[in-house]
């Protein structure tokens, strides 16, 4: 394995070079002493990247709770790192008010405070996105990891020349252009909208990098041809970026972009980089953002590399757990062997022994990760379909909170034609208040006058016209048959 430097750490694990300071001095999980491990050398501070593989697995493993509290507590480093990774505005629509930080996969039930599992969201998108990849409303965990995955990209792309001044701002200008053409083809509003705030957050960003690039000229520190050029043309990308359009929509945004990238194309056609093949130019791969293992996380490789790629040249190949998708079980949890990377080593792959996961079939759904007739997640492994070993064993259904439905005795159904317990909803269990609760006078429900509660009628058994097999019915529509009929 490589030894990178501080910032090509930082690079690594999508975060800042001051957050990576700050996990080599202290460990984040309350209770625990693992800190991020690290060699002086001539040249600074330098990280094994096994090393930052093995912290970044740790980061994901379940954090230690509180003396008090049903949540881990998220240090101020890691939060103030999540905020700047989306330049302190909603992931989302990149509003900049009363944000707060949000888990991509549910605290409750993974107790998972790595930043790869943070976003910035604002309130309104916060409560729009349930935490155990549900929909309440319109925001979907696709579309929040899509969000993820685009900040870490644009911060990577920028970051990685953060000692220059004007290969950041040649990357930035290359990212807008890509930004901007990725809006067409979103595939969802949502998205739309989150590369939108991305794309409007990079052109804020353009007038103080121009400073700093001009700034950078009179050093003497450009070497190259599109350095010098993009200099020249530095105060027409900051005047640009500055305007103030008459509309704050989508066409403005994106007209401002082209008129940006407009300036530069010409320059942009001199650089020798394309996008990585391998990665396709996000310099991550996987779904938890690892290193792209051709580019090294810069996002951009020289057209005689592109060319060259192939592949089979890459110790990679797919997870045998997940079969590539970084994921198992109904709620999409990170693989156990890849842990989310989606691939593994030629050698990995083959030392893989299923007997070797601490993973077994839940004992309460087995292993189906849904109970009852209408699917729920089950009340024991929480849709994940396995569990641990120890957890296994301890397994006492008399623990969980369910008994059986005691209006439809654990069916899930009720009458001749199985319509859905009104009590239950179709789970067959409810909890023991629930059930304590019970109240048949409560429901909505009488036996039907018309065929007595027997569902049929005639002596071939046809389906009763009145409750059409439902053996019951409500109240007003009994009322109404009794006065039109029983006189």
């Amino acid at each position: 394995m490589a030894y990178l430097s501080q910032i090509e750490a930082a690079l690594f694990l999508g975060l800042k070079v001051e957050t990576v300071a700050y996990l080599s001095k202290t460990c984040p999980k309350t209770g625990e002493t693992r800190k991020l491990k690290f060699v002086n050398s001539e040249a600074g501070k330098t990280y094994d990247e096994a090393e930052l593989e093995a912290y970044r697995s740790y980061l994901n493993e379940p954090w230690p709770l509180p003396a008090k509290g049903t949540r881990p507590s998220i240090p101020k480093a890691i939060r103030d790192d999540i905020k700047e990774e989306s330049h302190h505005g909603c992931a989302i629509c990149g509003h900049m008010d009363n944000g707060e930080i949000a888990h991509i996969e549910a605290v409750a039930g993974t107790l998972n405070n790595a930043p790869g599992n943070l976003i910035y969201l604002c309130p309104n998108h916060h409560t729009k996105y349930d935490l155990g990849y549900k929909v309440k409303s319109n925001v979907t965990a696709e579309e929040i990891k899509a969000a993820k995955l685009l900040k870490q990209n644009a911060r990577r792309r920028v970051m990685k020349y953060e000692a220059f001044a004007t290969k950041s701002l040649i990357c930035l200008i290359q990212f807008v252009r890509t930004l901007e053409r990725s809006i067409a083809s979103a595939e969802t509003d949502n998205l739309k909208t989150i590369h939108l705030a991305e794309l409007t957050s990079l052109m804020a960003a353009v007038p103080e990098l121009t400073k700093a690039a001009e700034a950078e000229a009179k050093t003497d520190k450009l070497m190259t041809k599109p350095e010098r050029a993009f200099v020249k043309i530095a105060p027409k990308l900051a005047a640009i970026s500055a305007a103030v359009p008459g509309k704050q929509n989508e066409k403005a945004v994106r007209d401002k972009a082209k008129k940006l990238v407009a300036q530069v194309e010409d320059v942009l056609v001199d650089l020798d980089e394309v996008d990585c093949p391998h990665c396709a130019g996000r310099g991550l791969t996987g779904l938890v953002g690892d290193f792209c293992r051709y580019c090294r996380g810069s996002c951009f490789v020289s057209t005689a590399k592109a060319d060259a790629y192939d592949p089979d040249d890459i110790d990679e190949i797919e997870c045998p757990r997940c079969h590539g998708r970084g994921t198992t079980g109904l709620v999409s949890d990170l693989c156990a062997y890849c842990r989310g990377s989606c691939m593994v080593s030629h050698a990995k792959a083959e030392a893989y022994e299923a007997d070797d996961i601490d993973e077994m079939d839940c004992p309460h759904c087995n292993g189906n990760g849904t109970t009852g007739l209408v699917n729920d997640l089950c009340a024991y492994c929480h849709g994940s379909c396995v569990v641990s070993q120890a957890r296994h064993d301890a397994y006492d259904p008399a623990e969980i909170d369910e008994v059986d439905c005691p209006h439809c005795n654990g069916r899930g159904t009720t009458g001749l034609v199985n319509d859905i317990c009104k009590l239950c909803g179709g789970s067959c269990v409810v909890k023991q208040a629930r059930f304590e609760a019970y109240d048949p006078d409560k429901i909505d429900e009488v036996e039907c006058p018309r065929c007595g509660g027997k569902g049929t009628t005639g002596f071939n058994g046809d389906l009763c016209g009145l409750c059409k097999g439902s053996c019951v019915v409500t109240d007003a529509k009994a009322d109404a048959y009794r006065r039109k009929y029983e006189r």
